[in-house]
């Protein structure tokens, strides 16, 4: 308990309390922070903690902690927070929810999600789990922060069968004890990285249910007569119902009924199911489903839930770009290519009067907001299309901003200028209509427990469901894929942004197994070549849509996984290889110097593979190691041959 107290609340909390007179000649620390510990969920058992000897203390009476400290020892506020530590999430196994779940569920529901490998995972005494990232560096609370983090929470909750209503940095989750930990690792993640996992999520979802208007929405009628959700509405089994319940109440509310006729029906949907839900539990669900921040109901929920295909899109009818509040990022980065390259390919000034120079292609009186234009400049630099590089700081910093690729950046403005005409042309004819979402209708056909989503198999013809829908366009590919990755799957006609984002995770979190962080996958060559060979010898086994042997994305993903691990671990012993037989033929001075080298990378604050410096730090101990046994042994073998020498020779004289 006290070594994972250390490690979360470092230097928040003092190894013992300071008396009032120190407190008067220092002053009061404005980095200390106060732990909440509870014996349950009421404010008549909460008590505050400053030093780690009160927290082992109290430990052995109370339950709960909060894993973020606050600046006020009488207030378990979101206001009177001081420093978020952690990402903390609440799986609760009661009420039949989650029944079953195991710790390879966790691990693997995480691995699903693209999330990095959690820090502490406690199991309570419902066999439910409370889940901890420990931020690398605590972040100081605001009221902006704040709400940030209850969103991603939100999301990551969503993502790994949480409760979503457990939600908030001043919440209390269960002591960690040697009994109920269950899982402890040495990771860490920075609280920007959690925000960029939560970005990338958001553009993923961008073909989603989130254009639906408020209130009746067309499109969305017809979305309670699909059998999968009929088979829904005749009542599911425990463990099943919370997701039923707010799926179906979605599904109202996306089809134009009000909270309160919705609600009598899902009392009388209740009834149906073995056991029943509590009628303020059907309630809760109602009114959560009512007042959240989504339109329509999951199409993957309701596949999952009825065993069913299911799918579903709204048309809406396409504004030309000139009529829209925002255009779309890739019709900027259109016009910024085109404004460098009328400056001859290269641009220098402040990014605020670069971006006011700016201006739509189609509309010369509207110009790319400042925020719109580091996004672009961002996705472009990501791209290696361009090169940025600023001088100066504050207001007389100068960006100049270079194409360094112009076989890129011509494909790219290609790209967007028939992107439009393809999408009207292909899938909606004449009729200006833009595909917006996935629609209900197809073929419902049953599937057993646990079984794959199939289609019938045929020439030519998928065996399971393709990457993307056949209908309405790919969703967009998210920026920081890197673009050799991007190539190597859109080749084989695995284009939808959405499946190369899953792909892009299974190999980030293939490095991650080796001590491989996800920037350095990207900003090195040989990394980014295995990725490659690695989409290729999957694509190999599992086939792909171009071929219509494609076996599906969760067989396809995990392949994919094991391959990269399989081929980074032979890349590690090729390099050690190639290493040892390299420093055989070094001197000992060349030798030892090399071993300095190497050391001295260790201790550099950003190492790329911190392993393999180890592992070859190794090889050169064990070949100095054997130099020495080698000298002993020839200097031992000298000494033995002049000994048997003198010996003869005194023989010898005695003789004579």
């Amino acid at each position: 308990m006290l070594s994972v107290a250390k490690q979360l609340f470092k230097d928040q909390l003092t190894e013992k309390s300071k008396k009032q007179s120190k407190k008067q000649q220092t002053g009061y620390s404005k980095t200390l922070g106060w732990v909440f510990v509870s014996k349950d969920f009421t404010k008549e058992t909460t008590k505050a903690v400053r030093t780690y000897g009160s927290l082992f203390d109290v430990s052995k009476d109370y339950t709960y902690f909060t894993p973020n400290t606050f600046y006020r020892n009488d207030l378990r506020r979101l206001s009177t927070l001081r420093w978020i530590n952690a990402m903390s999430i609440d799986i609760d196994a009661k009420n039949g929810e989650n029944e079953g779940m195991t710790l390879p569920d966790v691990h693997e529901s995480i691995t699903q999600a693209g999330l990095p490998m959690p820090s502490l995972i406690v199991q309570t005494p419902s066999k439910g789990f409370h889940v901890h990232w420990f931020l690398e560096q605590p972040k100081r609370a605001s009221d902006k922060l704040n709400a940030h983090y209850s969103r991603v929470q939100t999301r990551i909750a969503e993502m790994i069968q949480g409760d979503t209503n457990a939600v908030g940095p001043e919440r209390l989750f269960r002591l960690p004890t040697d009994e109920n930990t269950v899982f402890q690792s040495q990771e860490r993640v920075s609280f920007d990285e959690l925000c960029e996992w939560f970005q990338l999520i958001q553009e993923q979802e961008q073909l989603d249910v989130h254009t639906y208007k408020k209130g009746f929405s067309k499109g969305y009628e017809s979305i309670l007569k699909h059998a999968a959700v009929k088979k829904i509405l005749e009542g599911v089994r425990k463990g099943q119902r919370d997701t039923a319940c707010y799926t179906l109440a979605l599904a109202y509310k996306a089809a134009g009924y009000d909270e309160k006729t919705a609600e009598e029906h899902l009392h009388n949907w209740n009834k149906k199911n073995t056991p029943q839900m509590r009628q303020i539990e059907v309630k809760r669900k109602v009114k959560s489903a009512y007042r959240g921040r989504f339109h329509a109901p999951s199409a993957q929920k309701i596949r999952e839930l009825s065993g069913m295909l299911f799918s579903y899109v709204i048309w809406e009818e396409a504004k030309p770009r000139e009529e829209r509040t925002y255009s779309h990022i890739e019709e900027w980065e259109s016009d910024v290519l085109a404004f460098i390259r009328s400056r001859g390919g290269k641009v220098s000034g402040s990014q605020r009067d670069l971006a006011d120079q700016i201006t739509s292609s189609v509309d010369a009186n509207k110009k790319i907001p400042y925020a719109t234009f580091k996004k672009v400049v961002a996705r472009l630099e990501e791209q290696e299309i361009l090169s940025k590089k600023v001088s100066g700081k504050g207001r007389g910093a100068s960006t100049e901003l270079t194409i360094v690729n112009e076989i890129k950046a011509h494909r790219t403005q290609s790209e967007t200028s028939n992107k439009t005409e393809e999408v009207s042309n292909e899938i909606n004819g004449f009729n200006s209509n833009t595909i917006k979402d996935t629609v209900v209708g197809g073929t419902a056909l049953p599937l057993s427990t646990g079984a794959s989503l199939a289609l019938p198999k045929a020439k030519l013809t998928p065996v399971s469901l393709p990457t993307y829908s056949t209908v309405s366009k790919p969703a967009p590919i998210p920026g920081n894929v890197p673009i050799a990755f991007v190539s190597a799957l859109y080749n084989r006609s695995l284009v939808d942004g959405r499946f190369i984002f899953r792909a892009w995770g299974k190999i980030q979190l293939a490095f991650k197994a080796f001590g491989i962080s996800y920037h350095s996958i990207a900003a090195t060559d040989d990394y980014l070549r295995l990725s490659v060979a690695a989409v290729a010898a999957t694509v190999e086994k599992k086939g792909s849509m171009i071929a219509g042997d494609f076996q599906g994305n969760e067989s396809f993903l995990k392949y994919l996984f094991g391959t990269m691990k399989g081929l980074f671990a032979n890349y590690r012993s090729d390099q050690i290889t190639q290493f040892v037989e390299a420093i055989e033929g070094l001197g000992d001075i060349q030798l030892s110097h090399v071993g300095m080298e190497l050391e001295g990378e260790l201790k550099a604050a950003s190492v790329v593979d911190r392993e393999l410096i180890v592992m070859k730090l190794a090889e050169i101990e064990r070949e100095q190691s054997a130099r020495q046994r080698r000298k002993h042994y020839h200097n031992h073998s000298a000494f033995d041959l002049n000994s048997s020498l003198n010996q003869f020779k005194l023989f010898m004289k005695t003789d004579d």
